[in-house]
């Protein structure tokens, strides 16, 4: 806590990790890498343990004037344009601050194979995050010590659209794949991970049982993720408001969907039940603007706000069209209401956010 900087920009939290270039495998603008040198026993074994990536999966699905993952038909409601990939982006550093820059809270510091499952953007210069931060937990020395010790960590990073950057570390592979799928991965892992995975996964139990079916003995997985509904400890949120509102048509769409909003409250006891012992759980919250009187939580919910405002109409669109029998410019017009309500501090609304996480006996 002591370390925290109010003044401190979202650029600037990230810039403090020092960024130490990384030669890595290129991967073409339809997503298959270039040839590698066949000497390389560790990359080529790595690729023949993955699918190939084709043209075919580079379909989008266009949809109320937002672009959306075209493999699976459009499964994942979240957009994957422009404008949403900048909102992960800014929710990332969120994370990051949130998490006091810890990228992960499992003992994994000795991961030598790690599964990020929904690795999403790039956020690291080109660099996928996973490849050149998961193995160790000291951020102002991750990258010059991967480096120099950890030249064969094998990282696999799982998405459904390739949004992967231009250049990637040798060690770090991409698949495109549906991971609520039966699993067909041919190794282990030492360590699962996800970030912000709410509204991905229709059923997270057969998702944590597949993570424990693949995970060594002794392995981790771990689930940092929002928890909806909106919480209001005071009463400044009253029912009728129009966030208010927006939470609970989240919960309902989600419930529709089968894309539960509420999951992430309940991994722990999920974990537990597939399987993993020595489950723990870490709160954190984002409160919804500036309201409270904590300089730290005030600079997070600055961010939060912005994250939201930027965001709700792109988390509402499709479970809102799809489901609820909206129509665009209903959810256009009901957005920009919540976005008032966000920026309202007389409201002292917040999301929990958790941390969970538990070991493979």
């Amino acid at each position: 806590m002591s370390s925290f900087n109010p003044e401190l920009t979202r650029s600037q939290i990230f810039s403090q990790i020092p960024h130490v270039p990384m030669e890595g495998a290129h991967w073409t603008a339809q997503g298959v890498p270039d040839p590698i040198d066949a000497d390389d026993d560790m990359s080529m074994g790595m690729l023949s343990s993955t699918a190939s990536l084709r043209s075919s999966i580079l379909r989008a699905l266009e949809e109320n004037g937002r672009k959306y993952h075209g493999y699976k038909d459009g499964k994942y409601v979240l957009p994957i344009d422009e404008q949403e990939l900048e909102r992960q982006e800014s929710q990332y550093y969120l994370c990051l601050e949130t998490f006091e820059k810890k990228l992960y809270f499992a003992p994994a510091d000795r991961a030598h194979r790690v599964l990020d499952a929904g690795c999403g953007i790039d956020l690291l210069g080109g660099q996928n995050h996973w490849a050149t931060c998961c193995i160790l937990a000291d951020v102002s020395q991750i990258f010059a010590i991967l480096a120099e010790q950890h030249p064969h960590s094998e990282v696999i990073g799982v998405d459904l659209s390739p949004i992967q950057p231009t250049f990637m570390p040798p060690n770090a592979i991409f698949q495109i794949d549906d991971l609520e799928e039966d699993w067909n991965f041919s190794f282990k892992f030492d360590y699962i991970h996800t970030l912000m995975m709410a509204g991905a996964f229709r059923d997270w139990p057969r998702f944590l049982g597949q993570c424990h079916e693949f995970l060594e003995r002794g392995g981790y997985v771990e689930v940092q993720d929002i928890d909806f509904p909106l919480r209001c400890d005071d009463g400044t949120m009253r029912p009728d408001s129009a966030v208010r509102r927006w939470s609970d048509l989240m919960m309902e769409a989600g419930e529709r969907s089968g894309f539960k909003l509420d999951e992430c409250g309940r991994v722990a006891d999920m974990m537990r039940a597939a399987g993993f012992v020595d489950v723990v759980r870490v709160p954190f919250c984002w409160p919804v603007n500036r309201w409270p009187r904590d300089q730290r939580l005030k600079q997070l919910g600055l961010w939060a706000e912005e994250n939201f405002a930027e965001g709700c109409e792109a988390m509402s669109m499709a479970l809102f069209t799809r489901f609820m029998g909206w129509t665009k410019e209903e959810v256009v017009d009901f957005s920009a209401r919540v976005r008032a309500d966000l920026s309202d501090t007389s409201i002292h609304a917040y999301f929990p956010i958790y941390v969970t996480y538990g070991r493979k006996p």
